[in-house]
């Protein structure tokens, strides 16, 4: 068994979801793992008013996270109590307690306190764009990739411990293709619940036009297809049974998360080749 110790952290319960299968992965390996989410998603969906008021979704949304995670065998979950910052452009954007409104050192010292009381050789997190550039994605980005190079220096932040120095930092890599794909083939089948908007088709054609992003690791996590699947379906809110996931055929479910790709931010300089599987992962245990 592995002594591997794993940190990945996000923006909102469900963000993870980008990381479950791999995670799961180490977990049967037996690393340590923790999850750490800088928000509890009070400015996210309530798809059926019987499951949430706006008052209640963060507290909701927590008890999903930890059920879901429970689905993959994982128990240390962490929230940072900031709030959800919302959408680009919405008034939820200035509310003082929000993720997007804190001060970089506050954020950044969380994170360096955290990684070097948990002490872990690997950390996964938002890509820079945070996927579709939600503000909180692109801010627990930054402030994890900060607190990864902080973290091991005596000087920065003395008060949050002794130093600890991550060895890779990782981000996903997921290509945007197999997202476009599934949406246009869903489309041709009837199955979306209303007709796509101009600008969000012209998004997935430029998509399935787009090279497919630089991965150094590529993990066929398809044995573990079916816990992903519980761990989102967890997600009541976001998630529900009118919602697009629920109308997703078990084909296209399959091919979607059968695979989980990572790009190695840290240390920087690519494999010609990426890797496959975990082994280089399980490696870099003490």
């Amino acid at each position: 068994m592995t002594e591997l110790r794993v940190l990945a952290t996000y923006g909102h319960p469900d963000d993870e979801g980008q990381v479950t299968g791999t995670l799961r992965s180490l977990l049967q390996a037996g690393a340590q793992v923790t999850l750490v989410c800088a928000t509890r998603g009070e400015a996210g969906e309530i798809s059926d008013p019987a499951l949430a008021t706006p008052e209640t979704l963060g507290y909701v949304r927590e008890l999903e996270l930890r059920s879901a995670m429970a689905q993959i065998g994982l128990f240390d979950v962490r929230l940072l109590n900031y709030r959800d910052s919302g959408m680009d452009g919405t008034p939820e954007n200035d509310d003082p307690r929000c993720l997007h409104q804190q001060p970089s050192a506050v954020v950044v010292g969380e994170y360096v306190r955290l990684m070097r009381d948990l002490r872990p050789h690997v950390v996964f997190t938002w890509d820079p764009q945070g996927g579709y550039g939600h503000p909180d994605h692109v801010a627990v980005h930054r402030h994890a990739v900060s607190a990864f190079d902080a973290a091991g220096d005596p000087e920065a932040y003395p008060e949050a411990g002794d130093p600890w120095r991550p060895r890779e930092l990782y981000w996903g890599a997921r290509t945007m293709k197999r997202m476009a794909s599934m949406w246009f083939e869903l489309e041709k089948r009837g199955l979306l619940p209303e007709p796509l908007p101009e600008d969000r088709r012209k998004r997935l054609e430029n998509a399935l036009a787009e090279p497919d992003p630089v991965a150094s690791i590529i993990h066929d996590v398809s044995e573990h297809a079916h816990h992903k699947r519980s761990a989102a379906g967890m997600h009541r809110t976001q998630f529900g049974e009118n919602s697009l996931f629920a109308r997703i055929p078990e084909e296209f479910r399959i091919q979607f998360y059968g695979e989980e790709r990572f790009f190695r931010a840290r240390p920087g300089g690519q494999d010609e080749k990426p890797e496959s599987g975990i082994s280089r992962l399980l490696a870099l245990a003490d």
